[in-house]
């Protein structure tokens, strides 16, 4: 049976976070695995040739050796392991799932705000505010994301829910009540 993408980053990203929780390096790994992601997202080719059956092992463990260099053991252990295991394609997903993990250990939820127009100061504030409370969270960091095609309202991302208010949902409610 073939796992899909969330459950192997779940899986590794629990891991990794059990031990660096552990030893109080949860913000130093994040950071050297924020940096690794960025090389991966902005070089998609470094895991194509990691998984390509025609480039020979010596140019792969030299390519390994130069993501990792500069990372803690822990780190470099991470990716040598999802390359041994054939996980190196899964290996944005697992730093994705591990930063939410460090975010939820420190009470800090990031939350995508999809508006028609942009909000003004005080309305972020005020957003932000009912989002801690929500969420019970020390700290809410917002990314406003401006859509044009959005009749109106808002949309929030957070905690792995949608609290969908726009327009375009409130009316396709209105509809379904009205068929029925």
């Amino acid at each position: 049976m073939a796992l899909d993408q969330a459950t192997i980053a779940k899986r590794y990203a629990v891991a990794l976070f059990e031990l660096t929780h552990d030893q109080g390096t949860d913000a130093a790994t994040l950071a050297e695995l924020s940096t690794i992601r960025e090389v991966l997202v902005q070089n998609p080719d470094i895991i194509k040739a990691l998984l390509s059956l025609r480039i020979d092992e010596t140019s792969k463990t030299q390519l390994l050796h130069m993501l990792s260099d500069g990372t803690s053991q822990v780190v470099t252990n991470l990716i040598n392991m999802a390359y041994d295991y054939r996980r190196m394609q899964n290996l944005p997903a697992i730093i994705d799932e591990y930063q939410t993990l460090v975010n939820k250990a420190a009470g800090i939820v990031d939350a995508e705000i999809t508006t028609v127009v942009p909000l003004s100061d005080e309305q972020v504030a005020r957003l932000t505010e009912q989002l801690v409370k929500r969420y019970e969270a020390n700290e809410v960091r917002l990314t406003q994301v401006v859509d044009e095609d959005l009749l109106g309202g808002v949309i929030i991302k957070a905690n792995n829910q949608i609290l969908d208010g726009s327009l375009a949902t409130k009316l396709a409610a209105i509809r379904q009540s009205i068929i029925r």
